[in-house]
């Protein structure tokens, strides 16, 4: 069997095949992770021609319609890195010219002398293209489906051999791997893609969840107040800020006087309702900035940061008395609140202070409660070191 239609030597013969395994080698080597089809494609069109001694190189893509549109073409002068020429892009109908029979076909397809050529011919063209000499068009497909037609020209007639048919054989059953392996990726990219913003949504809604779990957690169901959870995380940032910059701060522990007995002589949803405008009271005289919580039954917690101990008497007798004032629908009740008080002063609020922790500064204002109960409640006890020794 002859190897070139040409009578050739071996030296010719070496020299085409070494091409032949170069194109294959380089084909193989291509990345096909690139931005674009159109750019995969030039790239392996440009190991073509820097391979073999081609013209022009071209792919058809077969579109949605069902038309072989070209994609992108590349001829010698472009490779080897001169201006871009201008070409007109072409397409075909399947069935079409010598591109559209390949197609149909799904086998290759070529003129040797594309002038005379009726198949080439009979193609749609237009004035301003130059005719090419010899042209060579192979279907290519990837996962046993038509994607296109590579379309192969030189100026020569008669110019392709029978190294070239049995060349591009090869290398279409690459390049339609290459394409396989670039759209998969793509739309694993794609699939990626999509799971990662579906995976972004669900953790942003759990966040949201999670928030809301944890105000909830937070916050008292009957009052509506901050709880001891609550708590806990705010006044450890108070003692904080208060030791960062040389800061007073009061506590109050509030306990309503007599309360348990409202349960038993007037029914759990007065109480209720008892816990309730207190709440509503208690928030109308603190500030923003304060912490204010339902520790517990009929307990409250009050933070005043930045405030000193003459000052945090007298938000705690206002208080006191807000609440003593209260109108309620039995005009014969009366409530009233205990206040035990803790002061830090200034000059105890300093970096280097290790000992102030929040449960030994609630238990020092609890001392100063159980004296205000014990002294005949509706009263306001400020702690000191007389009560620690009691």
């Amino acid at each position: 069997m002859e190897i070139l239609k040409n009578d050739a030597g071996l030296e010719e013969v070496i020299v085409d095949l070494v091409n032949s395994l170069s194109a294959v080698k380089d084909l193989s080597e291509i990345n096909y992770q690139v931005s674009d089809e159109k750019e995969l494609i030039r790239n392996a069109l440009s190991v073509l021609i820097q391979n073999q001694d081609m013209e022009r190189c071209s792919l058809f893509l077969l579109d949605e319609d069902n038309v072989l549109v070209n994609l992108t073409g590349l001829s010698a002068s472009e490779s080897m890195g001169s201006i871009e020429r201008k070409y007109h892009p072409l397409q075909f109908k399947i069935g079409e010219g010598v591109v559209g029979t390949a197609a149909l076909t799904g086998k290759m397809q070529h003129c040797q002398n594309c002038a005379e050529d009726k198949c080439f011919t009979s193609s749609k063209k237009k004035d301003d293209i130059e005719l090419p000499g010899s042209v060579i068009s192979v279907p290519v497909f990837a996962d046993n489906e038509l994607v296109g037609v590579l379309n192969i020209s030189h100026p020569q007639t008669f110019y392709f051999t029978e190294w070239h048919f049995r060349m591009l054989e090869i290398y279409k059953n690459m390049l339609g791997q290459l394409i396989t392996n670039f759209r998969l990726f793509q739309q694993m990219e794609a699939q990626i893609s999509k799971r990662t913003e579906k995976l972004e949504e669900a953790l942003a809604d759990l966040k949201v969840l999670k928030n809301h779990f944890e105000s909830i957690s937070m916050i008292d169901q009957l009052t509506g107040l901050y709880n001891r959870r609550y708590f806990y995380d705010q006044a450890e940032i108070a003692i904080s800020n208060a030791k960062r910059y040389r800061q007073a701060l009061c506590l109050l522990v509030l306990d309503l006087d007599h309360f348990k007995q409202v349960n038993d002589l007037y029914g759990h949803g007065f109480g209720d309702n008892v816990l309730v405008k207190i709440s509503r009271s208690l928030q109308q005289q603190v500030r923003e900035s304060d912490v204010l919580v339902r520790y517990g039954g009929e307990e409250f917690v009050v933070i005043f940061p930045n405030t000193n101990c003459v000052n945090g008497k007298i938000f705690a007798e206002r208080i006191r008395k807000k609440i003593e004032q209260i109108e309620w629908e039995d005009s014969d009740y009366v409530q009233t609140i205990s206040i035990g008080i803790y002061c830090l002063s200034d000059e105890c609020c300093v970096p280097e202070n290790d000992d102030l922790k929040i449960d030994k500064l609630v238990n020092f204002a609890d001392m100063a409660l159980y004296q205000a109960k014990a002294q005949g409640r509706n009263r306001v006890v400020l702690y000191n070191e007389d009560i620690a020794e009691k």
